[in-house]
């Protein structure tokens, strides 16, 4: 009679019959690392799937982004031209037309441009003849150069020829010549000890690398200055 009532008695999840196969819930370290894998093969809630899919789509999302930044560095910033222009500004003073190969290399459209450097000449920010200026008295201070190669580096970056011209009539009253005995002084001394076709050599050379005419060659061959070795 007890036997009979026991085989009668249903299976169900809380108590199983003997010999059943269903399975157990997993526990642990294994249940967890198991619920947290997007890659169930088993059926799995709808809900996880769709979070797992979202999961994946956002790092595929951010990965692609990174790419785009890594193959487009000359990318368009954030911030308007003018601010691109006064942050290109900050390191030293520069020609309109410098400002506007540097915008235009950040994507900026022309019309965007020509306002900003609009603005920036109405601030006093930018000037070409002021540029110019700038430049031929760096370069005659530091790194005397002939004319030819001060108007050759001034045309390079957009300035008109009258504005150089007139940049270079501001120039302390100095000579070309002088000019040059000012950036051959120092290796003069360096070339005292060599033969007289030698030494000509190396001045020619020298100059003419510097931008200075021949017939001002020339005249530093001829008469070098000892009072302009003094000054450097």
């Amino acid at each position: 009679m007890g036997s009979s009532t026991w085989a009668s008695r249903p299976a169900s999840s809380t108590n199983p019959a003997r010999g059943s196969t269903t399975a157990r819930p997993a526990s642990g370290r294994a249940a967890r690392t198991r619920s947290s894998s997007c890659a169930i093969t088993r059926t799995s809630p709808r809900r996880s799937t769709r979070r797992c899919a979202s999961a994946a789509s956002s790092r595929e999302t951010r990965r692609a982004v990174r790419t785009v930044r890594k193959a487009s560095p000359q990318a368009k910033p954030f911030g308007s031209p003018y601010e691109a222009a006064v942050e290109f500004l900050a390191s030293r003073p520069r020609s309109v037309g410098e400002i506007r190969r540097h915008l235009r290399a950040k994507r900026y459209d022309d019309e965007a441009i020509d306002g900003a450097i609009d603005k920036l000449r109405a601030q006093r920010y930018v000037d070409d003849l002021d540029f110019a200026k700038y430049w031929v008295e760096q370069r005659s201070r530091f790194r005397p150069k002939g004319d030819r190669a001060l108007v050759s580096e001034l045309t390079s970056q957009g300035v008109a020829r009258e504005t150089i011209d007139a940049a270079l009539g501001d120039l302390p009253a100095e000579s070309e010549g002088d000019r040059a005995r000012r950036a051959i002084a120092r290796q003069l001394r360096r070339w005292e000890s060599l033969e007289p076709r030698e030494r000509k050599r190396k001045i020619h050379a020298f100059l003419a690398a510097r931008g200075f005419g021949y017939d001002v060659i020339d005249e530093v061959i001829a008469r070098p200055s000892v009072e302009a070795e003094a000054d450097i």
